[in-house]
């Protein structure tokens, strides 16, 4: 039995804390507004930036999950490497340090001409939030025995707005090659993660969380569009074959027997349209 901390119990962390208490493990949640938690985490509702040191607990194992306000530089400074800095002040002096992860993304990598990337490319941020993300990492990774766990284009359920854009109409943005990989499974790894580092395996500094199978963006909407009966916005001035982005694949997760329950967007929207037609 493990004491673990998850800042951030969001959806992700809620789905990580259940896994995690029903293999006996003494989960602490926290969630900056909402005061519902998944049975048997104890919860702790606040912002992680304005508590002192003696509201979190003593732990093992540290997971760092946070949504930003906003998709703007000041939004994502607030929620990462603000909130980095407080578990680095709570946890850097304890004479045994819990393992860190921090859930990161796969935008660290700049790449954006269809290169293939993997844990041994090297992260190279162009945007102002990307940078706010691999600078992060590094603060945690200088102060702990960090990972930083980079996620593609997460999907899955109540996560509409791929089907909103497409039924909307509006012309499709230039084709650019997409990765993605489904709610679910970024809990699966992440639950992988915590036992391999309860059983002191050891982890590379960097592992990323995609379904393996890059795709180009127009190939996803047009199936979408099929589905939803929805028009095909593309420009005939347009090619089909796409010009930008980064195809991404990572290894260390599959070493170590984890297995994609959605190993493509078709498996995975599937469900998720079933969900949101429901809904219309």
């Amino acid at each position: 039995m493990a004491n673990i901390l998850i800042a951030g119990c969001g959806d992700l962390g809620s789905g990580l804390s259940t896994e995690l208490i029903a293999q006996g493990h003494v989960v602490t949640g926290i969630r900056r507004t909402k005061n519902k938690f998944p049975n048997g985490v104890i919860g702790i509702t606040g912002d992680l930036v304005e508590m002192s040191d003696d509201a979190l607990p003593d732990a093992d194992v540290v997971f760092l999950i946070m949504t930003p306000n906003g998709r703007n530089e000041e939004a994502y400074r607030a929620a990462y490497f603000d909130t980095a800095q407080v578990l680095i002040r709570r946890y850097r002096d304890m004479a045994k340090q819990p393992k860190v992860f921090f859930v990161s993304s796969t935008s660290v990598y700049g790449q954006s001409q269809g290169e293939w990337v993997d844990e041994t490319t090297p992260a190279q941020p162009t945007s102002a939030t990307a940078k706010i993300l691999l600078e992060t990492e590094q603060s945690l990774s200088a102060a702990f025995s960090s990972v930083a766990v980079r996620c593609s284009g997460i999907y899955g359920s109540g996560r509409y707005r791929l089907l909103e854009t497409v039924l909307s109409g509006k012309d499709w943005e230039a084709n650019s090659w997409t990765n993605r990989i489904h709610r679910d499974d970024v809990v699966s790894a992440l639950v992988l993660l915590a036992n391999s580092a309860l059983t002191d395996k050891t982890i590379p500094a960097q592992v990323i969380v995609t379904d393996q199978t890059p795709v180009s963006m127009w190939e996803v909407k047009l199936w979408l569009a099929t589905c939803l009966g929805s028009k095909v916005a593309v420009s005939s001035s347009e090619g089909f074959v796409p010009t930008s982005g980064k195809r991404i694949q990572g290894q260390y997760l599959l070493s170590q027997g984890w297995r994609l329950q959605y190993p493509s967007y078709v498996a995975g929207y599937h469900e998720l349209l079933r969900e949101f037609n429901a809904l219309r």
